[in-house]
C-alpha cells in the first residue's frame, strides 16, 4: 500500500470513529440508551493508525472507551449501534452494551470495563500466540488510570520475564498531570510523575509518542509490531494525547460541536470557546490538514469520505432503532448451560 492510500485509509477510520460516536452521543441525548458511558472523540489517531497494523491473526484487548477501536478494526457499525442500544442485533446480543463491545471474529474476543482489566487478558493472549506459534501479537489499549492497578504491573513484569509478544499502549490523555490536579479526578498517582518510567524498569522497550499525530502513531506502531513478531519482546508505547474538552466523567458533552470537515481548510469557520481545540488539538482536523499540506488528499476526496462515513452512520443508527429488544425468554441464554448444550 502506498503511503497516500495508507493514509487515506487512516484517515477513513478516523471519520467514521468520529461521526459513529457523534451519532452515540444523539441518540443517549435522545433516550434511547440510559447509563454511564464513554467516548473516543479526541484519540481518533491513536486507534485508528495502531489498527491500520494489525492482522488477523492478532488479539486486541480494550477498555470502556471501546468505540473507536471497534470501529477502527472493522466491526459492524450498525450492529455495534445495536449493541448499545441494548438490542437483540448488537454485537453480543444486547448483552454487552457500551462498555463491553467484542467481536471475536475480528479478534476483539472481551472488551473490559474494570480499570487494567485489559492489560492481563492482552498477556495471555500473546501467551496463547506464543505456544500456538501463530505469528500474531497480542494488543492492550489502556489508559493513564489503570497505573493504579497492580495488575498491570503484574503483567508487564510477567510480559518481560516470559518473553511474551506483546504490545502495550497507553492511551494518556492526562498528560502533564498525571499526578491529581486540584479539583481534577483521579488519575495515576505515581511516584516518578511518567507513566513509562514502570515498563522502562522492568526492562521493556518503551517509547512516547505524539497520540494526536496519527502519522507519528502509525510509523512507531508499525515497526513495534514487526519487531515484537520478530523477537517475541514485549513493547510498552504511551500515546499522549491532548483530553477531548466534551470528555466528562460521567457523561459526555458535545462543547465542541458536530464537526465540520471543512475545517480542515477554511478557518475562518472555526470560533467560539473552542476554537483552539479545533486550530491545534483535535487529531482529526490535524491530520486532514497534514494530508492536503503532503498532496495526500484533496477537498474533494476529504469531502467525500466524510458523506460515506456520515451515511453509512446514518444507516447505523436506522438500523439500531429498528432492532428488537432481546425476548425474555433468551435471558438464561449465555448464563446457565442447558441439556443438548444450548
Amino acid at each position: 500500500m502506498s503511503d497516500s492510500n495508507r493514509s487515506l485509509d487512516i484517515f477513513e477510520k478516523m471519520i467514521a470513529i468520529r461521526r459513529f460516536e457523534e451519532e452515540v452521543f444523539n441518540l443517549h441525548e435522545a433516550g434511547e440508551f440510559g447509563g454511564h458511558y464513554h467516548l473516543y472523540i479526541g484519540q481518533e489517531a491513536t486507534g485508528a493508525a495502531v489498527m491500520a497494523s494489525l492482522g488477523a491473526e492478532d488479539r486486541i484487548f480494550t477498555t470502556h472507551r471501546n468505540h473507536g477501536h471497534m470501529i477502527a478494526r472493522g466491526a459492524d457499525a450498525g450492529a455495534a449501534m445495536a449493541e448499545i442500544l441494548g438490542k437483540s442485533t448488537g454485537l453480543n446480543g444486547g448483552r454487552g452494551g457500551t462498555f463491553h463491545l467484542s467481536d471475536p471474529s475480528l479478534g476483539m474476543p472481551h472488551t473490559s470495563a474494570l480499570v487494567g482489566g485489559a492489560v492481563p487478558l492482552a498477556a495471555g493472549g500473546a501467551f496463547a500466540a506464543k505456544l500456538k506459534k501463530t505469528g500474531g501479537v497480542g494488543v492492550s489499549m489502556f489508559g493513564d488510570g489503570c497505573f493504579e492497578e497492580g495488575v498491570v504491573y503484574e503483567t508487564l513484569n510477567l510480559a518481560r520475564l516470559w518473553h511474551l509478544p506483546a504490545i502495550f499502549v497507553c492511551e494518556n490523555n492526562t498528560p502533564g498531570a498525571v499526578l491529581k490536579s486540584e479539583g481534577g479526578n483521579n488519575t495515576s498517582n505515581l511516584p516518578e510523575g511518567r507513566v513509562i518510567s514502570t515498563p522502562l524498569a522492568l526492562g521493556i522497550e518503551s517509547h512516547e509518542v505524539d497520540g494526536g499525530d496519527a502519522l507519528l502513531v502509525d510509523e512507531l506502531f508499525s515497526k513495534c509490531v514487526a519487531r515484537v513478531r520478530e523477537t517475541s519482546e514485549p513493547i510498552f508505547i504511551e500515546a499522549l494525547t491532548e483530553r477531548w474538552p466534551g470528555n466528562h466523567y460521567s457523561f459526555p458533552s458535545m462543547v465542541t460541536g458536530i464537526t465540520d470537515v471543512a475545517m480542515i481548510w477554511d478557518d475562518s469557520l472555526i470560533g467560539g470557546d473552542q476554537a483552539e481545540w479545533h486550530k491545534t488539538h483535535d487529531p482529526l482536523l490535524r491530520f486532514g490538514r497534514v494530508m492536503l499540506a503532503k498532496g495526500a488528499a484533496t477537498r474533494d476526496q476529504i469531502t467525500d469520505i466524510d458523506n460515506e462515513a456520515t451515511d453509512r452512520m446514518a444507516k447505523a443508527k436506522d438500523f439500531a432503532l429498528s432492532s428488537p429488544l432481546p425476548d425474555v425468554d433468551t435471558i438464561p441464554d449465555y448464563v446457565l448451560a442447558r441439556a443438548g448444550g444450548n
